[in-house]
Order: structure tokens, then sequence, then C-alpha cells
């Protein structure tokens, strides 16, 4: 048995005192016995001390293992605690689905190949198809283009058109080069009868040039956190370069989102008409691509767009008892589209 150094050292006075009365005494026997004796009793003594001290090591052990196991009950506890919140959490969801599914009704059939519907202030997805499928998305790609035109700022600006604004496909408006129009003008002809030409003219008013203005596109895209996005153009057109541009719906939405919360861009994009006034003080009357805003009224933009990769495109948008919608349709027919739309927000402003 190793005793403990205090101990260890008392023996060691102990035994030395012993010895040396056993050294006076040592021609006597009874003086020995009693030295034995005294011997005997000593060992006896730090003999049960030590036990003690074994003891109380002991219990302070067992004391520790209780502590860790009621820390370990502790945690287990607060374990469950979660687990259950995150149950009723779900079991919550779930009687919130089934009442808003027997309120709204079933989900409308559609024939877009790709679609979203979010819930424009929670980010809530209502309905899904394909919705990080990438592709082509026409004309709506100009909801990116009007995001950046209206971030900048100074809308009153005036703009110059040069001769590279002209020079691109149809859908155009006819600009000429070394008119003069305000930004404001150039945006809502833009978002409101998507020409081609004004959108690049805005595009090297913004960048420099349309490539700069791509470029501005993708940091904004990535900004957003966007992952399944690629521009090369302010307008959508496949790339004669490039790789040719792509997009998903849920992509799509996020950036509508963002354009959303424009005021500028949300008063243009609701317009059903407009007068584009041009410099020789002749005006052209623009009727807003979108059909919905017409058939429905709880509708108030956004953009449409058509490209044979990208089929028969709409972002809508729309309102109704304090639900704010953004509904995501590509790849459609030229008939499905307007059909999937609407009865897609339509549902989906029911509750």
């Amino acid at each position: 048995m190793i005793l403990p150094l205090p101990l260890q050292n008392a023996g060691r006075v102990l035994a030395a005192g012993l010895f040396c009365a056993a050294l006076a005494g040592c021609d006597d026997p009874k003086r020995e016995q009693q030295l034995q004796w005294r011997e005997e009793e000593a060992e006896a003594k730090i003999a049960t001390v030590a036990k003690r001290e074994q003891a109380m090591a002991a219990e302070r052990q067992r004391i520790e293992q209780e502590k860790s196991q009621i820390a370990a009950r502790e945690a287990l506890v607060e374990q469950l605690k979660t687990q259950l919140a995150e149950e009723l959490e779900k079991t919550k969801k779930v009687r919130r689905e089934i009442e808003i599914k027997n309120l709204r009704g079933p989900i409308p059939q559609i024939t877009a190949l790709r679609c979203i519907v979010i819930d424009a202030e929670s980010d809530d997805v209502l309905f899904e198809k394909n919705p990080d499928q990438k592709g082509a998305i026409a004309s709506t790609t100009k909801i990116m283009t009007g995001l950046l035109v209206v971030e900048a700022g100074d809308l009153d600006k005036i703009v110059t058109v040069d001769l590279t604004d002209t020079q691109c496909a149809p859908v155009r408006i006819g600009l000429k080069v070394g008119e003069t129009y305000t930004r404001r003008q150039l945006l809502t002809a833009m978002m409101v009868k998507s020409s081609n030409d004004i959108a690049q003219a805005l595009a090297r008013d913004n960048a420099g040039s349309v490539a700069a203005f791509a470029d501005k596109m993708n940091a904004r895209a990535k900004a957003l956190g966007l992952e399944n996005t690629f521009f090369v153009n302010p307008h959508g057109l496949p790339s004669t370069t490039d790789k040719d541009p792509y997009s998903s719906a849920r992509d799509l939405a996020a950036i509508a989102k963002a354009a959303d919360k424009l005021p500028d861009l949300r008063k243009i994009v609701k317009l059903q008409n407009y007068k584009f006034a041009k410099p020789d003080g002749k005006s052209i009357d623009l009727a807003n691509t979108n059909r919905v805003l017409r058939t429905a009224s709880y509708c108030d933009g956004m953009k449409t767009g058509y490209t044979d990769a990208a089929g028969y495109c709409l972002v809508a948008t729309g309102e109704r008892n304090g639900r704010r919608r953004i509904v995501v349709v590509l790849n459609d027919t030229s008939e499905g589209v307007w059909k999937d739309a609407q009865s897609l927000l339509d549902w989906a402003l029911k509750a």
C-alpha cells in the first residue's frame, strides 16, 4: 500500500523516535514491548487514515460520476424538448397546409415546363415544377436590367442614343442615333413593350458597354445568392459570340422579388399602356405585353418573354387581402402562358 506523502513523513518521524527510544532502553524487555506496541498502534492509525483517504477519494469519484450522469440526463431532456418543439412545428405546418389547401382548392393544371410560385414576403414556395432546371428565360431577363437601372438612380438623366444601341435583333422600338431620352422614358418603354434596342441603350448608359453591363448583371445575381443564372446581354436573346444565357424559375423569382421592392419599377410594370414621346414631337402608343394585367384585377406586373429556346415566359405579380405573390412560368405555350400564370396567381392569392 502506498501512503500519502504526509503520512509517510509522519511514519518516518515516529519510527525514528521509537528507534531512539529503543536505543535508550534496549536492555529493558518491558520497555521494548511498550515500544513495539506503540509502533503497531502508530501503523494501525496510519492504515486507518489511509483507508479514510481512499474512501474519501472513492466518494469524490462517485459524486463526479453522478454529476456527469445528471448532466447527461439534463442534456437528453433538452434534446427531447427540442425534438418535441420541432414535431409541434411540423404538426402546425401540416395543419396549416391542409387548411390552405382546403381554402385554395386543388393546384391548377399547367402546361409550362418550369414554374414556381412564392410568397413575396416570406419566400415560402407555394408551388413548383422543375424550379432549378436551367434554361433560356428570354425577355424576362429585362427584370434584372430594370433592377440595375433603378438601383443606379438618377432616372431623369438624359441618354443619347448611340449607333451600337440600334444594332440588335427585333423586337425594337426604332431608336435613332443622336436621339435623346430620359432613363425613365427608356426604362418604361422597355418594361412595357420589351424593346431590345432600348435594353442595349440602357446597358451602355449604365456600364459603358453591353459586355460590361452583363458583368454587372452576373455580379448582382451572385449577390442575390443565385447559382443557376448566367447573363450575356440585357435583353435575353441568344448569344452570338459567347455561351447562351440561362436561369431557373427559382432564381428568376428571386430577381423578381428584388425588383418588386423598388417603387419606381413597381409603378412602371403595372402600366397597361404607355405613350412613348419621340424627340420630334410624335409619340408611340405602347400596350403592355402582359395580358394578365388586363384580365385579372389583382395582377400588377411584371414581365413577358419569348424565344424558341425559352418558349413563352411570364413573371406575374399580384396582391389581394394583404397577400403578395410572385408567379414564374417558363417554357410554356402561346395560350398556356396566360392561362397558367393567371390561374396560379389566383390560386395562390386565396390564402
